[in-house]
């Protein structure tokens, strides 16, 4: 974070500071912001954010004692510091976060979808890593909360920041897109995810389509060309500078007119994919480490957001084939021979668990799919899983397992061709470990929404798998 002053914070947060006849003055340097009592370091700032189970003021007191500067709060404290007092500690944290953002001048890259955005980021920041200091986000720091201290790290030694965003109701992209300010952003798609919070289909497609109002006169948004939502994408932007990015394929629209595109797919034996990249008149062959067709259209989108920047079509192929695996997402442990076991468990939609289907299906072998119930899916989850359940026929795969009150849908629909559910995951262990038996080449692949916890499958195959050999990520 850049260095600012009790009195810089309280102008930016709209806040009245009371120094409690502390010996800590209005110039205070502050380095550092936390939001969380048990993280504090001498030095920081501390804001008193509210939960639904928890009340950060009620740790007001212990952050001073562990050393920090002041806090900011909603009422007057009882404290041997300074208190900023505001009318909502949350929305502080986000003018705080804007005003750091504003004083650092950094080319900034904003994305939000159904799925992929945080392979995109990810790759968008291995191609700018090349050109200079990336601030990129953390994990799962794609909320109201997670995206303004994400946007706190700003340093003026960044080049670029790279900013993922995520919503679970409508407004929530718009406010934090708002604070990021990017340059350039980017739809990568929308399909059924967390419809809980917007009702169906099209309210997900509003809300990802929020992400344009924090963009400045000259800022480029970027769309899926070979989503549903096309059409609806164009009209509404039609008064900004709107692109497209898209993957040539027969399900592609002719009247659609991208400006970065994919061609000539191949996918190797790990199922990762080579394709030509095409911007314009150039033409460059482009390498994706990690598994899954899906990752084509990923690695298009990053390459679009960061040709917006500067960067070339060749520094966009090698940074794209100098990404790393991010933990859950289409990891592929090959636990021994003709084994593989791959983890796709950090969370689930149903366009998600159709890619994660259509790439288990480019293996050779068995293929068993195992699939955790997704979440938030509204009044029509029972439908959607079914969805998935008649995908994994269409793709071919030669079994589902399914565990979840949700996903026995998919396994019911995937019957004749297999399919078989489990009430508890010691049993769909069994199972597998069962099928690891039977069969001469197997590859698995499991993946669920956060709350299945499919994790615990991964790490048990593994663990009954390979007692002696470690596993290996392939591509």
């Amino acid at each position: 974070m850049i260095a600012v002053d009790l009195a810089w914070v309280a102008e930016a947060v709209t806040g009245e500071l009371q120094l409690n006849g502390s010996e800590t003055t209005s110039d205070a340097v502050i380095n550092r912001v936390t939001i969380d009592s048990r993280d504090v370091q001498a030095g920081d700032l501390f804001i008193a954010i509210q939960g639904p189970r928890f009340d950060g003021h009620d740790y007001a007191a212990q952050a001073i004692q562990d050393g920090a500067v002041a806090v900011i709060s909603m009422h007057a404290l009882k404290l041997d510091a300074p208190v900023i007092v505001v009318k909502d500690t949350r929305y502080a944290l986000g003018q705080l976060a804007a005003a750091v953002k504003q004083r650092c001048e950094v080319k900034t890259i904003a994305m939000t979808g159904s799925s992929g955005k945080t392979t995109v980021k990810e790759m968008c920041a291995a191609i700018l890593r090349q050109h200079g200091k990336v601030l990129a986000t953390q994990g799962n720091f794609n909320n109201d909360i997670g995206v303004p201290l994400t946007l706190l790290n700003l340093t003026p030694e960044h080049d670029y920041a790279v900013i993922e965003l995520g919503a679970n109701h409508r407004g929530e992209i718009a406010y934090t897109t708002g604070l990021t300010k990017p340059d350039v952003a980017l739809i990568n798609n929308v399909s059924p995810a967390h419809v809980e919070g917007f009702g169906d289909i099209w309210g997900v497609a509003h809300a990802k389509s929020e992400i344009a109002k924090g963009l400045p006169a000259n800022g480029v948004i970027w769309t899926n060309g070979n989503s549903r939502f096309h059409s609806f994408w164009l009209q509404e932007y039609a008064q900004r500078q709107h692109k497209v990015f898209a993957v040539a394929n027969p399900e592609l629209p002719k009247q659609v007119q991208a400006d970065i595109w994919a061609q000539d797919i191949q996918l190797d034996a790990q199922g990762c994919a080579a394709f030509t990249l095409c911007l314009g008149d150039k033409r460059q062959p482009v390498k994706v480490p990690i598994p899954g067709e899906h990752n084509v259209a990923n690695a298009v989108a990053a390459a679009a957001l960061c040709s917006e920047l500067g960067v070339n079509i060749e520094s966009i192929a090698s940074g794209i084939a100098s990404i790393q695996p991010v933990p859950g997402r289409m990891n592929v442990h090959t636990v021994r021979p003709n084994l593989r076991i791959i983890d796709d468990t950090y969370n689930a939609n149903v366009a998600s668990a159709k890619a994660a289907i259509d790439a288990l299906a480019s293996f050779n072998g068995y293929r068993v799919m195992v699939l955790g119930d997704m979440g938030e899916l509204g009044a029509h989850a029972r439908e959607y899983h079914e969805e998935v359940g008649a995908h994994g026929i269409q793709a071919g795969i030669d079994n589902l397992f399914t565990l979840g009150v949700l996903s026995q849908s998919a396994s019911e629909t995937f019957n004749g061709h297999g399919g078989q559910h489990f009430d508890h995951q010691d049993a769909l262990v069994a199972a597998l470990v069962e099928t690891m038996t039977q069969q001469q080449e197997l590859t698995i692949l499991v993946k669920g929404s956060r709350s299945a916890r499919m994790e615990r499958v991964v790490e048990a195959l593994i663990t009954r798998a390979s007692q002696t050999n470690q596993g290996s990520t392939a591509c």
